[in-house]
């Protein structure tokens, strides 16, 4: 009975001791009306992006309408829910120059901290791209100019950047730009972990792709070897096709490419809004959005090779993802690990609303036949 007595305190204590957050969580608010506010500064803060610091937290900028402009800051959250105290209440102010500074990006330096990429209209008369580099301490970079690094700051605009990492704690960025003054083009950096441009590439950028008409708003991946491979969507055949480029790391485009890139679907209509990711043999598999069918859009991807080939293995013009009623946009991929990926998109085919679909394709180029 005695031992029984002692049991029951003892069985309580642990009962409220495994009630208790966890360490690791002990900050992160519970309630879905909460959350935890990463900025709450004046004015107001909009378009985050965010990348993991490699321990559990995550790094997020976005522009900031604290000031008499719009400027980019950053914050740095960690595992426990908690904002950094190292870093500012807020955020660092990672660009704060004249005039507006716009959609950031943001990958991984590798080390704790990150790369962001925005475009910048402090010459007041077009945008140019700039980049900074946030330590994990939460300080900018001192190797790095205030305000940011120039990327490109060539005639007329180029805007709509976006950044990978190159493997050895710099970044490659892309970006569509319209310096011939008659049609947007895409162009690429890459900046140093240094700070600095890399010399080896022409400044203001390699032209991946100066094709007729238009080239529009590219994604960015790896390819594994310091370089990276570019996709677009593209209107030199009247509409707007699927294209991607690779550029090394030295700053040549991959010769085995043909120049002004690799057309991964010319399908009749629309295609549009790609992005890419990795395959991990230094190739990347693309997704978009595609109106071949003529009565609504659907999702297709493609993979490419490390050589530029198309994958022989993938229907031409790419494998269809989701066919189903009504239009399905805006896809996201990420890859699986095994050489395929997973993409998902909203989804209209029940004629009411938007729903959220996903669908796993795998290396062969077939949809896994264990997904509906």
């Amino acid at each position: 009975m005695r031992a029984c007595s002692q049991a029951v305190p003892f069985a309580l204590s642990l009962l409220l001791v495994s009630a208790l957050p966890s360490p690791a969580r002990a900050t992160w608010p519970y309630s879905p009306f909460v959350n935890l506010r990463v900025c709450g500064a004046a004015g107001s803060q909009m378009n985050p992006a965010i990348v993991s610091d490699g321990a559990g937290g995550a790094i997020v900028t976005w522009e900031d309408y604290r000031g008499v402009s719009q400027d980019i800051y950053a914050q740095h959250v960690l595992a426990t829910g908690a904002a950094d105290p190292a870093w500012p209440a807020d955020g660092r102010a990672l660009c704060t120059a004249t005039n507006t500074q716009s959609s950031p990006k943001i990958v991984s330096d590798g080390a704790g901290g990150a790369i962001v990429t925005w475009e910048d209209y402090r010459s007041g008369t077009n945008n140019d791209i700039y980049a900074q580099h946030v330590l994990a301490s939460g300080a900018a970079d001192p190797a790095w100019p205030a305000d940011g690094r120039a990327l490109c700051t060539a005639a007329s605009s180029q805007a709509s950047p976006t950044i990978v990492s190159d493997g050895a704690g710099g970044a490659i960025v892309t970006w569509h730009d319209y310096r011939s003054g008659t049609s947007w083009d895409i162009y690429a950096q890459h900046v140093l972990a240094s700070g600095a441009t890399d010399p080896a590439w022409p400044a203001d950028g390699r032209a991946l792709c100066t094709a007729t008409d238009t080239q529009f708003f590219p994604m960015i991946a790896s390819d594994g070897a310091g370089g990276a491979i570019v996709t677009w969507y593209d209107y030199r055949n009247g509409n707007a096709d699927i294209y991607a480029q690779r550029v090394l790391a030295s700053g040549a485009v991959d010769p085995a490419w043909p120049a002004d890139g690799r057309a991964l679907c010319t399908a009749a209509n629309t295609q549009q809004v790609p992005t890419i990711v990795e395959d991990g043999s230094g190739g990347a598999i693309v997704t978009w959005y595609d109106y071949r069918s003529g009565t609504n859009n659907d999702i297709y991807a493609q993979h490419v090779l490390a050589s530029g080939a198309t994958d022989p293995a993938w229907p031409a013009n790419g494998r269809a993802l989701c066919t189903a009623a009504n239009t399905q946009q805006v896809p996201t991929i990420v890859e699986d690990g095994s050489g395929g990926a997973i993409v998902t998109w909203y989804d209209y085919r029940s004629g009411t609303n938007n729903d959220i679909y996903a669908q796993h394709v795998l290396a062969s180029g077939a949809t896994d036949p264990a997904w509906p």
